[in-house]
């Protein structure tokens, strides 16, 4: 049973590297014993902060209006009527935040309710004219955030729907 266990503890941490590859650290090949105590104390450390979290799926499409392309820094917070809040830096390579193109991101983050509030945050001189925000939860129907404007720069800019529970 203790090598069962030993396995599926194995193949969940494998499992989980492989989906949140930006979590997990990667081991270096012939590795001293102090270096895999690191590395074993980190990976355990990384399956608690994903046991905790949630993933949601996130969609941007940029206006046909904005320019060309933007290389600005753009940053999202998702929220709930509860007040949590899932905040990250959404990294666009290779100019994903194209004029009229759709840029979808996996944001993970703690649990939330429905997500009922989206602000966006820009940093650069480029300038950015998202379209729309379209925010997926599993557990609820997908939330539509319409923008068709101009992010200010340095600062957020955004929608709260949420109705507080009293």
């Amino acid at each position: 049973m203790k090598s069962l266990t030993l396995i599926f503890t194995f193949a969940s941490i494998a499992a989980f590297s492989q989906a949140m590859s930006s979590l997990v650290t990667r081991p270096q090949p012939q590795m001293d014993l102090f270096t895999m105590l690191n590395y074993t104390q980190q990976h355990i450390n990384d399956t608690r902060i994903i046991s905790n979290s949630c993933t949601y799926d996130i969609s941007i499409k940029t206006s046909c209006s904005s320019r060309k392309h933007t290389t600005d820094a753009i940053g999202i917070l998702i929220g709930d009527a509860d007040g949590n809040e899932v905040l990250a830096q959404l990294v666009a390579g290779n100019y994903e935040f194209d004029r009229c193109m759709i840029a979808p991101f996996t944001v993970l983050g703690s649990c939330l309710g429905k997500i009922c509030k989206v602000y966006l945050a820009r940093i650069g001189s480029d300038g950015w004219k998202p379209e729309a925000v379209i925010a997926y939860h599993n557990a609820y129907p997908p939330t539509t955030f319409n923008f068709n404007y101009f992010i200010p720069e340095g600062r957020r800019s955004g929608f709260d729907y949420c109705v507080t529970k009293s």
